[in-house]
């Protein structure tokens, strides 16, 4: 008999992981054991270093390219959930391909035989990935915050600047020149961008040497910039920076009031109705429409196709689908029983998820200290001569950089305890109560719980059809299947 045959993929979240060799030859060396033990036959691996915060992975999009040509195999080997997919995005894809995911740290295996509950713990799993991003992104955000209130800009210095080290900004004398003659130019009210653009060339002002004029994007962002005005804005919110001025607020002010000259008039908002942008028609394809008759009825029908659809002439009565998506919401609704074993099982499953969360932190930890002690011994050579001042700021800036993305990812690492768990335990309550908390709802929550709810909505000949979003898909699943619940005992492992 042919072995079953599978691919590998390997993955480490930074190019600096990857340098210094950590975790993909441990991972590699997992995943050819267990093959082994499971007599698989591994015909490809997929090893890159590149976050996976974002779809659109390299080697992760060649592996499943590889995998829908692939007639024998269908079978991912992966070291444990965050290796795969961080983003429900990619869980998705994967998800559709309908492959057998072997999550070998973890002990699990998920596919589409999968009981419709341990395709619920999955999510919850990929969900606790996902959430380590957010939280990751919460804690740079507060880092950046902090920085920003300090009066020193993040990354890069608007055009106009030159960084001299981390904390100190000070003006490019040409395009400092630029930026200032721009905002006079344009403060006139008697200019367009493109006229701009041109007479700033025309009285010999080079953007820079690869580009001599500048784009009028390019002229708007930085005309609308307040930071020319020695402010920092963040999130909508301004602050006071340390750098220098290069426009005064008085001319910054004249520069707004010129763009209002190309202001359009705002659109009317129309009538608000509960099922408006939520439905198309099952027929031709083109969005539902809906309006008032007798006063007081509201009717919902096709827009017509340009006359081609026959449902344009059929009119639905907003109580008539409003039965209808009863009938949805009892479909996911799960009994007390089961939603006390569903919450066993997540806390159960959590418990392997807090050794690998502690494996991640003492790793961060021990890169952190790492980074102090070499910013610590160039901070010495500097001191003693051995390196000169460029040398020493672009290292130094270098590590501060290093530093705050270690103590970032440190700090969210640190917040992942029962919290995710009680993310799971949200979801389930959420189900439990679902009629009952929509029909409390204003039309505007309504609106937004139905489109978390459902997706691919259509109506025809007054009948709605539509698909539901995960998770809530799974607990529909549970409800259609007549299959018996696990026994709960002492020895209940749960679903992976």
């Amino acid at each position: 008999m042919k072995k079953a045959t599978c691919v590998i993929y390997a993955r480490v979240s930074t190019k600096g992981q990857e340098r210094e060799g950590f975790s993909i030859p441990a991972q590699l060396d997992l995943l050819k054991q267990y093959a082994k033990e499971k007599d698989l036959q591994i015909v490809e691996e997929f090893v890159e270093a590149e976050t996976a915060k974002c779809a659109g992975r390299t080697k992760f999009n060649e592996m499943l390219k590889y995998l829908k040509k692939s007639k024998n195999c269908n079978t991912i080997l992966v070291e444990k959930t965050d290796r795969l997919y961080r983003n429900l995005s990619d869980y998705v894809t994967i998800d559709e391909l309908g492959l057998e995911l072997h999550f070998v740290k973890e002990g699990c295996i998920v596919s589409d035989k999968s009981h419709s509950s341990e395709k619920f713990m999955h999510l919850i799993k990929v969900g606790m990935a996902r959430q380590y991003i957010q939280n990751l992104s919460e804690e740079t955000q507060k880092g950046r915050k902090k920085k920003i209130e300090e009066g020193y800009f993040i990354g890069q210095v608007p055009y106009g600047y030159k960084k001299l080290d981390p904390r100190t900004t000070v003006l490019d004398e040409n395009k400092s020149k630029f930026v200032k003659r721009a905002f006079e130019l344009y403060a006139k009210e008697d200019i367009s961008l493109r006229a701009l653009r041109n007479k700033l060339y025309d009285e010999g002002f080079i953007y820079t040497p690869n580009n001599s004029k500048v784009t009028t994007s390019q002229l708007e962002n930085m005309l609308k910039n307040e930071c020319y005005t020695g402010m920092l804005k963040y999130k909508g919110k301004l602050y006071q920076g340390k750098h220098p001025a290069i426009v005064s607020n008085r001319l910054f002010l004249k520069a707004q009031q010129a763009f209002r000259k190309d202001n359009k008039p705002k659109k009317c908002d129309s009538h608000d109705f509960l099922y408006s942008g939520l439905l198309v028609c099952g027929e031709c394809g083109r969005a539902i429409t809906c309006e008032i008759k007798y006063g007081k009825w509201i009717y919902y029908h096709c827009t017509g196709n340009y006359g081609k659809c026959g449902q344009k002439s059929i009119y639905i009565r907003e109580e008539k689908i409003d039965k209808q998506i009863d009938d949805i919401f009892s479909n996911i609704n799960i009994p007390e029983n089961f939603a006390d074993y569903l919450n066993k099982l997540l806390v159960t499953s959590f418990k392997k998820l807090q050794i690998m969360t502690k494996e991640k932190y003492n790793y961060i930890n021990t890169e952190l200290n790492k980074t102090k002690t070499r910013q610590d011994k160039l901070l010495e050579l500097y001191m003693d001569g051995q390196i000169d001042k460029k040398t020493w700021s672009e290292k130094s800036l270098y590590y501060e950089e290093q530093l705050n993305n270690l103590q970032n990812q440190l700090d969210a690492n640190k917040t992942k305890g029962d919290k995710y768990i009680n993310e799971g335990k949200k979801i389930i309550e959420v189900v439990k109560h679902s009629h009952s908390l929509y029909l409390k709802q204003n039309l505007h929550e309504k609106q937004k719980m139905l489109k978390i709810l459902l997706s691919k909505c259509t109506l025809k000949d007054g009948k709605l059809s539509y698909e539901y979003n995960r998770p809530f898909s799974y607990f529909a699943e549970m409800n259609k299947s007549n299959k018996k619940l696990p026994r709960l005992d002492s020895n209940q492992q749960p679903f992976d």
